[in-house]
């Protein structure tokens, strides 16, 4: 369409009116399509924030349920609402509350059906990584939610078998000296542990039944359950119990260094707190280089609303060395590395 000069349609003639009128009509069509364009964009949250947003730095909330979009990090943020939730301004809460991940991330933020898919499949692909795991040594860290108050961190020498399953420990701190040992189907299932000093002097070596009172005075779970073959199999069945797309949020984040070491971070957190729920979130750091878990947080609900999440159970195992070659003498009290025998 070619237009005329202006002077060639009279103001008020009809043919003015007429032309006045399909500007009109372009205009409005125009201010549409921005309209629709900006509400099909994702809200990016500048660094810094602005008012009214809930977001970290750099976070990019979608507009739309179920679609995925690109931060300028390189994060990909993935979302579905729930069935009673408002998704842009949910997801905005349950992002900031489930992720706490720091400015310049890549994690990978989603709520649908194929993260629950794709969380077992890591987790289950650790299993068959450990499968290969004849033993082990490393430093074990501890610190667990004991009577309403968080135990200082243990630190301990460690050394495992997978077959007979066999755990030793030496204690570096707190408790410095204190060794246990564990092997399955031996010592009629009892752990054979002493303490360090005057302690040690006058009780010795004592057998503890690992599930007795005394055993558990210091501890959440029995030495049984130690280790990082029990840890893998203990995520997977609670995962295949308690993943749900309505239930969990799932953060991916595969560039966490931890003990040095690069690992894939896998965080489960559920918003609304349910019977079958052991945690409120719950945070696995995967070796990438071995693809076996390293390090374990397990958190409870906050106390209040908005609060922090309250760590309950925190497992590393740092400096870790896999099949070094570990023999029944290593799981002997009679091992002359050990003070078992001696005062």
């Amino acid at each position: 369409m070619v237009f005329k000069d202006r002077s060639d349609f009279p103001e008020h003639s009809p043919r003015g009116i007429l032309r006045r009128a399909r500007i009109s009509l372009l205009l409005f069509a125009g201010a549409c399509s921005a309209v629709w364009i900006r509400a099909d964009l994702p809200a990016v949250v500048p660094a810094g924030g602005r008012e009214g947003a809930t977001t970290e730095p750099g976070i990019v909330c979608p507009s739309v349920p179920g679609t995925a979009v690109e931060t300028p990090a390189g994060a990909t943020i993935r979302a579905s609402a729930s069935a009673t939730s408002s998704p842009s301004h949910d997801l905005a809460g349950r992002v900031k509350a489930a992720s706490d991940l720091p400015e310049g991330s890549i994690a990978t933020i989603v709520r649908d059906d194929e993260p629950m898919i794709r969380a077992l499949a890591i987790v289950r692909s650790c299993r068959d990584s450990f499968a290969k795991v004849r033993d082990y040594t490393c430093t074990f860290y501890k610190r667990e939610l004991l009577r309403g108050r968080l135990s200082p961190l243990n630190v301990m020498n460690m050394k495992a078998r997978t077959e007979p399953r066999s755990i030793y420990f030496k204690f570096e701190e707190p408790n410095r000296g204190r060794e246990a040992i564990y092997v399955h189907g031996r010592n009629r299932g009892n752990v054979l542990v002493h303490e360090a000093g005057l302690v040690k002097l006058l009780a010795g070596t004592m057998e503890v039944a690992p599930t007795s009172a005394r055993a558990l005075q210091e501890n959440r779970h029995p030495i049984t359950d130690a280790g990082i073959g029990n840890l893998i199999d203990t995520v997977i069945r609670r995962w295949e119990l308690e993943l749900s797309p309505r239930e969990t949020v799932l953060v991916f984040d595969p560039s966490v260094i931890e003990g040095g070491r690069r690992c894939l971070m896998v965080e489960a957190l559920h918003p609304q707190k349910q019977p079958h729920f052991q945690f409120y979130k719950i945070r696995l750091f995967i070796d990438t280089l071995h693809n076996l878990p390293i390090r374990f947080e397990g958190y409870d609900w906050p106390a209040e609303a908005g609060g922090p999440a309250i760590l309950a159970e925190e497992y590393a195992y740092g400096n870790l060395k896999l099949n070094v070659g570990l023999n029944d003498l290593d799981f002997d009290v009679a091992n002359k590395e050990y003070a078992f025998g001696r005062f």
